[in-house]
């Protein structure tokens, strides 16, 4: 017995016995670090875990894609919060933040917009506090970040969440918790998009994330708020897109809207009891409730005094969000022509070239006849008239050519 003991207690250089490292510890250390905003340390400690948990039961197993998930929110954060210490990503974050200002902020102007406050779940809360994260990421503990690349971090961010998201994908008809996790993930890569200016993909993201959580939730939950505020973000800033950006800060502000009368109803005891649970039974012959933990915002799971204090915080975001829609609505109608064209059109009246011709766009033709000033045509051998209009040999006839030489031979 006593030469297994060692494979139960390390010892260190300085002979001082540590307890092993498990997935649960290094879990433990890794989200102590996120909570408190030291985000390297966080992917330190779930990469650790991840390690541990692959080496036990694979790299594509179900019980990885929690961990992964974790672990591609980790880095994500602490790419964000390294561009904001080495000053690369300003303008990224300046749309964040101001283009948040609704939950997200921009330019740093108004109030941050956090929809958190109706989430319990660490998963849910990770993403309510994105927005707050990037504005205190500055106070990160040391540089030593600044060796490190902010865009390695963001691929690696997108590719641990792709793995999350395609195991999610697989075990999404196992029910309605994986399809949430799913969703999540959705949301968190267009959050990696959103952040690396791939505003396409991260429509994508957002949208598939969006379906996803409205065919689970209410349109009351906060998360639904969330994910359309996001989405009309990442719209604002896309060509073409505005109408789009401001019929999704709309439905935003419509489910603020629905989560005040709720949290009203339920502080006056309206509230309708919970639904009965429904039991489905899998194909492997486990039965498993049907949304256990999905609805964890629900009104009804909270106490009069947090539906007291969330209507005061939804009072908040709706006049945040109706300010935003005003300002989409004021916004200079947008041009239906694209950027390299009206470039193309500027260049050309600068010139008085012809017309520069753009992929897609009609070519323009302009009429410059009125600013044409006519010149006297240089002289050329083809207009013998004009060439010799000074002298006057060209009129003259055989004869007087003769009578000149004469005289210019008696002189």
């Amino acid at each position: 017995m006593a030469s297994e003991q060692p494979n139960e207690v390390k010892t260190n250089a300085a002979g001082a016995s540590t307890p092993e490292i498990t997935v649960e510890t290094a879990l433990e250390y890794a989200r102590r670090a996120f909570a408190l905003k030291k985000y390297e340390q966080a992917v330190e400690h779930y990469a650790t875990a991840l390690e541990l948990q692959t080496e036990k039961h694979g790299e594509d197993a179900p019980e990885t894609a929690d961990l992964y998930f974790s672990y591609g929110k980790a880095l994500l954060e602490n790419a964000i919060s390294q561009a904001s210490v080495l000053g690369k990503e300003q303008p990224e974050n300046g749309v964040e933040v101001e283009e948040k200002p609704s939950g997200t902020g921009v330019d740093g102007k108004g109030p941050v917009i956090s929809f958190s406050g109706d989430a319990d779940e660490e998963g849910v809360d990770l993403f309510g506090q994105a927005a707050i994260a990037e504005e205190e990421a500055g106070d990160e503990e040391d540089g030593e970040g600044e060796d490190v690349e902010p865009e390695d971090d963001f691929n690696a961010a997108w590719e641990v969440l792709e793995l999350a998201r395609a195991i999610y994908e697989k075990g999404k008809d196992e029910g309605d918790e994986i399809k949430m996790k799913l969703a999540e993930t959705y949301i968190a890569l267009g959050d990696v998009s959103l952040e690396t200016e791939k505003f396409d993909q991260a429509i994508t993201d957002y949208s598939e994330g969006l379906a996803i959580k409205t065919d689970l939730l209410p349109i009351s939950s906060r998360q639904i708020a969330e994910a359309h505020y996001k989405l009309s973000i990442v719209l604002d800033l896309t060509s073409g897109r505005l109408s789009d950006a401001i019929l999704h800060v709309e439905k935003a502000l419509e489910s603020v809207n629905a989560r005040l009368v709720e949290l009203r109803d339920g502080i006056d005891g309206k509230l309708l009891a919970a639904p009965v649970q429904e039991v489905k039974v899998n194909i492997k012959g486990k039965g498993k409730a049907v949304g256990s933990g999905v609805h964890a915002d629900a009104v009804r799971n909270l106490t009069k005094g947090q539906m007291e204090a969330e209507i005061k915080e939804c009072e908040g975001l709706k006049e945040d969000l109706a300010l935003k829609v005003e300002e989409l609505k004021t916004t200079p109608n947008e041009l239906t022509e694209s950027a390299p064209a009206m470039a193309a059109r500027a260049l050309d009246a600068e010139l008085n070239t012809r017309p520069i011709s753009v992929p897609g766009q009609p070519a323009v033709v302009n009429d410059l006849t009125s600013l044409v000033v006519k010149r006297k045509k240089k002289p050329t051998e083809a207009d013998a008239p004009t060439k010799r209009r000074a002298d006057d040999e060209g009129d003259a006839s055989p004869t007087a050519k003769k009578a000149k030489l004469e005289g210019n031979a008696q002189s």
